[in-house]
Parts: structure tokens; C-alpha cells; sequence
């Protein structure tokens, strides 16, 4: 696929809104809180952010799963065939907290599509946006930066290790094995290869190891930021910026904090893997 058509999809996709609606299951929270390793929130208590990315995941046949992983097609899936999809960060506003047992809907639509020349080719930018509420009240406002590009684009990282010395003061540290991933793939029915499959990684998307979870890399330092501000913060930003691998450590800490706002960030081999800003209150208005 070329750039034109790239821009075609660009200026013509614009798919329907999808709604969705479930339960914020004691079941699964009480998983997510085993694999992060704190205490489980009890029946009505406040979920913390980003503990929703477990929640309400769409259920795919394994017919309807492409060769990566991915599902073949879905509501806010671009027409790209043979595409490859990668998580590039977001920004959560907590309304109110979802509380475990609450009946929450989300309704979820592409807010905007762009192209961009990256170097390894063309990529579609699509921003979505991500609206969860409780009996009609907004609870969560999210919006989430997705990167795809065609799969021929896909070669040899151009290096594995960085050689920065991360300027935070580590809070936390994680060294993520294979048996963590799969967990985390499995409560959020993630399927892509990425995370599970070595050979597939290695041979097919050109990574020196299994992919840690974007997400799950900004759940910990969501984590950090509720244990820094001590308060669960209402705003987040983040974007992620480099890979972290299987069994390689990862540290997250605080970067600085101005105007009320937190700085977060996660170091993985020299590199930073996410940058982050919390805040427990509504950014000031320009």
C-alpha cells in the first residue's frame, strides 16, 4: 500500500461509533491485582486508572484473528490489509472512578485519522476516542494514539540496548518473565504474538525478545503515580517512547513536579519506554 492510498484511507475512513456494556467484575480486578501484586479493591470500592484496560475487552473468534495476532477487522480497524498495530499512548480523565460492580457502557469512535512519513515508511495515525459512563454519567473520558503500517515496513531495530542513564530516582522496579506477559495477555485478551511467541517475534517483527505490554508499562507508572501523589490522580498523559523486553528490568520513578503536574517515566536498558504527567485535579486553562 502507498502513501496516496494511505491518505485516501486518511480523508475517507470514518467508521460508526461502537458501544459496548459489561461489568467491572470482582473476578477480574482481583486477577489484575494478584499480577500487580497490591491489595484487591473490595466490592463498591473506587478502581484505580487504568485498571478499566481489563475491562469490557471484545471477544474475537479465533477464525476472525489474523497471521500477527490482531483481530482481521473490527469497529475502529482501518481498511489495511496486512497491517501491523502498535500502541503509542493516550490521556484519561477521571470523571468519577469506576467502582468494582458497577454496569458501565463505553462508547468508542475514531476521532481523527493522519498520515505520517516514520522512518521505517508510511504510518496511519488514528486517534480514538473512549467514553465510560454509569447509568448515562460520564466516568472516563480516554483517548488512545495508535500507530499502523504495513508489515513489508517491518525490519531489524536499528539498536536493541540505548546508552542514556535514566535521571529518575527509581520507585519501582520490575522485571516482567514470559509468565507475566502471558497473564496480562490473557486478562486483557490481548493475542498479538508480540508477547508470547519467540520465534514469531524474532523471525517475523524483528525484536531481540517478547514485547512488554504498552499498557501495561503505563499501569506502572499509573501505580507510581497513585503512590507519589497519594491520591488517585484524575488526569494522565502519556506517550510511549521505546521497547522493553522480556526479563530486562524496568524502573519507574518521578522525573519532576511542576505546576501541580507529576512527570513519570519508565527506563528499560537505557532507554525511556514512557513518559508520563499526573495530576490529582483539572490542568489550569490557558
Amino acid at each position: 500500500m502507498t502513501a496516496p492510498e494511505f491518505e485516501k484511507i486518511a480523508a475517507t475512513w470514518r467508521p460508526e461509533p461502537a458501544q459496548v456494556s459489561g461489568a467491572v467484575e470482582r473476578g477480574t480486578t482481583d486477577k489484575l491485582a494478584a499480577l500487580l501484586d497490591v491489595p484487591a479493591p473490595e466490592d463498591g470500592a473506587e478502581l484505580p486508572p487504568l485498571w478499566h484496560e481489563v475491562l469490557l475487552r471484545d471477544a474475537v473468534g479465533i477464525e476472525r484473528i489474523g497471521a500477527d495476532g490482531h483481530p482481521k477487522g473490527g469497529a475502529l480497524l482501518p481498511p489495511l490489509a496486512d497491517r501491523r498495530r502498535m500502541f503509542g499512548g493516550g490521556t484519561v480523565e477521571v470523571v468519577a472512578p469506576l467502582r468494582v460492580g458497577d454496569r458501565v457502557d463505553r462508547m468508542s469512535r475514531v476521532a481523527d485519522v493522519r498520515v505520517r512519513e516514520g522512518r521505517s515508511g508510511v504510518l496511519l495515525l488514528v486517534t480514538e476516542d473512549h467514553v465510560w459512563s454509569v447509568a448515562g454519567e460520564d466516568r472516563i473520558r480516554e483517548q488512545r494514539d495508535i500507530v499502523y503500517r504495513r508489515a513489508a515496513d517491518i525490519g531489524p531495530p536499528t539498536a536493541t540496548t540505548g546508552g542514556a542513564v535514566s535521571p529518575v530516582t527509581p520507585s519501582a522496579t520490575h522485571v516482567p518473565d514470559e509468565r507475566y506477559l502471558f497473564a496480562y495477555s490473557a486478562l486483557t485478551y490481548n493475542l498479538h504474538r508480540i508477547h508470547y511467541d519467540a520465534p514469531y517475534v524474532r523471525e517475523v517483527e524483528h525484536h531481540p525478545g517478547l514485547v512488554v505490554h504498552g499498557p501495561l508499562l503505563a499501569l506502572w507508572c499509573a501505580e507510581h503515580a497513585r503512590y507519589r501523589l497519594g491520591a488517585a490522580p484524575t488526569h494522565l498523559t502519556y506517550r510511549l517512547t521505546s521497547t522493553a523486553y522480556v526479563c530486562q528490568e524496568v524502573t519507574v520513578g518521578s522525573a519532576g513536579r511542576e505546576d501541580g503536574a507529576l512527570s513519570i517515566e519508565a527506563w528499560s536498558q537505557g532507554r525511556c519506554c514512557v513518559r508520563m504527567t499526573a495530576r490529582d485535579a483539572a490542568p489550569a486553562a490557558d
